[in-house]
């Protein structure tokens, strides 16, 4: 029970992570968009230094995505990760937790590069 153990202990945190991250890239990018164009005197002003920092956000978040997404991936297939993993036992609870992280770092990965769509097609406050 206390052994050495390869890699880290997955828990809910480590799982609601990369949601987390989308969750305030998509609140970074809509809200930074918003105060660009908040006047709304002149719809056609270019919003390049925004979308610049959308930028930036998206690749930090996209990376933040990659990595705990590869972590729990190698993890899970280290561990023989074969499903299902309906037993009751530490084992079975880790790698649930590992393969349930890198299927949400996955779909996280997705929604900040489509919460980012908007800034790489749209130029101006339109």
């Amino acid at each position: 029970m206390f052994g050495l153990r390869r890699g880290t202990r997955d828990s809910l945190l480590t799982m609601i992570a990369t949601p987390t991250v989308w969750a305030l890239h998509f609140l970074f990018c809509y809200v930074a968009a918003a105060v660009a164009c908040a006047p709304n005197a002149d719809v056609f002003r270019p919003i390049g230094g925004v979308r610049a920092a959308i930028a930036v956000a998206t690749c930090a978040g996209l990376a933040f995505c990659w990595f705990a997404g590869f972590r729990a991936w190698r993890e899970w297939r280290e561990a023989d990760g074969s499903p299902p993993h309906d037993k009751p036992t530490e084992e079975d609870r880790e790698r649930q937790m590992e393969l349930a992280s890198a299927l949400l770092s996955g779909l996280s990965f997705l929604a900040v590069v489509f919460t980012a769509l908007p800034a790489l097609l749209v130029v101006d406050c339109r």
